[in-house]
């Protein structure tokens, strides 16, 4: 029953705001459900191997793109092994291990994710990936090493508004052909923290979070566009000062280590 998967456990920060916004503004809840909605396995398939240039055509050619798109989609994927379970303000994401491209195509989706969430909403993740054994049946059970892997280090060592990558999962990016395109998705990452007598550890992994997003938008066909450039260019050169904004309102000292954080990584770019 068990079957080695890369395994996603995303955190959504800062949700007990984001629900209180939505109880007061209707179309701001739509928005945040149209985006959660839309993270299911068929909508992710269709969207994992192209990124679509809405500023190019006009709607109804725009539509004939996305058909076209989602049967190329299925065709290099073929029956797709990607599932998805939402709870709470989390959501596991995971695919199995048949080849390599698929799983570095779910990486760049959420790489877009992160993007999205932060463009749309000024939204932030915080999440873990892991190889290991799962059972992950969407709308039924999820359990294995892969999911509590993956939530010991999102919860214990991620700390920051970042996805962190496990020894195993760093071992099948590197490896892959498709990393040479992917690099600037990812940085060094290791580290280490007892938790009940039990060491979480990460010796050689990656992190990916919004400034590694933005680098490789920038770097990717996204940006052939120059609405597309013009588009990351200004979420990059915005960042800093929404994210300091918001540290100027805070008052928890370790909330604001967090921001700051990505702060120094947007800084660096």
């Amino acid at each position: 029953m068990y079957e080695k998967r890369i395994t996603f456990f995303i955190d959504i920060l800062g949700l007990r705001n984001i629900v209180e916004k939505t109880g007061k503004d209707k179309d701001y809840c739509l928005e945040i459900f149209n985006v959660l909605n839309s993270m299911r396995s068929e909508n992710i398939n269709a969207e994992m191997f192209l990124e679509i240039n809405e500023t190019e055509e006009s709607k109804k050619e725009m539509d004939e793109i996305k058909r076209v798109q989602a049967l190329f989609s299925k065709a290099l994927i073929g029956e797709s092994s990607i599932r998805i379970t939402h709870f709470s303000d989390s959501v596991v994401l995971s695919i199995g291990l048949e080849n390599d491209m698929y799983a570095m195509s779910l990486i760049e989706y959420v790489g877009r994710l992160i993007y999205r969430l932060w463009k749309d909403f000024k939204i932030l993740i915080r999440g873990a990936v892991s190889v290991d054994d799962l059972v992950h049946v969407e709308g039924g059970p999820l359990f294995g090493p892969a999911m509590v892997n993956a939530y010991d280090l999102e919860t214990n060592l991620a700390d920051y508004p970042r996805i962190i990558f496990d020894d195993f999962s760093y071992n099948i990016i590197i490896n892959s052909p498709s990393y040479g395109l992917m690099k600037n998705l990812f940085v060094p990452f290791s580290g280490q923290k007892e938790i009940n007598g039990k060491m979480i550890t990460i010796h050689r992994g990656f992190e990916m979070n919004l400034a590694t997003v933005l680098k490789h938008l920038m770097n990717s066909h996204f940006t052939l566009h120059p609405d597309k450039k013009k588009e990351v260019e200004n979420e990059l050169n915005g960042a800093i000062n929404h994210l300091e904004l918001t540290v100027s309102k805070i008052t928890s000292e370790k909330v604001k280590m967090k921001y700051n954080y990505l702060i120094g990584e947007i800084k660096m770019l």
